[in-house]
């Protein structure tokens, strides 16, 4: 290993490990803003800006350690998740009340996946999350399609 890989490697595992941690104590509060109809932009930039952070730090140390290449995609994928959820409800598209809670839960999922695994090492966590992450994730839906929608300007 060439010198100064694991200074980096410590490094980008120092804000792995801190966006991780900012992701999972945001997600939650952002979630509880919302439902009080708070439009909660700090919190979800803080969101965006922490699954972001993990996804860049994750590809960092995905390609400074052997054989962890194939999380590159589980990287993106969960940036991409949060970010999408964030802008479909923007987008009006004509179904954002079933996909966003399905974009945003997914990328929280991921983050808690992350927690786990890293801290168990047990294959279980890689499939727990997702099953249990469906209850909040169908409430969600569910309570987005009871609210009325706003009238569209003409």
């Amino acid at each position: 290993m060439p010198a100064g890989v694991p200074v980096v490697r410590e490094a980008l595992l120092l804000v792995h490990v801190a966006a991780g941690t900012a992701g999972l104590l945001l997600g939650p509060l952002w979630l509880a803003a919302r439902l009080r109809g708070s439009p909660a932009r700090a919190a979800a930039a803080g969101y965006l800006g922490a699954v972001g952070a993990v996804a860049v730090s994750g590809a960092g140390l995905a390609l400074t350690a052997p054989g962890l290449l194939w999380l590159l995609p589980v990287a993106l994928l969960t940036c991409g998740l949060a970010g999408a959820g964030a802008l479909v409800r923007r987008w009006d598209r004509p179904h954002w009340r079933t996909t966003q809670p399905h974009l945003l839960g997914g990328s929280y999922i991921a983050l808690v996946t992350g927690l786990l695994v890293a801290s168990t090492g047990s294959p279980v966590w890689w499939v727990l999350p997702a099953l249990v992450g469906q209850l909040p994730i169908a409430v969600a839906k569910r309570r987005l399609h009871a609210v009325p929608s706003p009238p569209v300007p003409a």
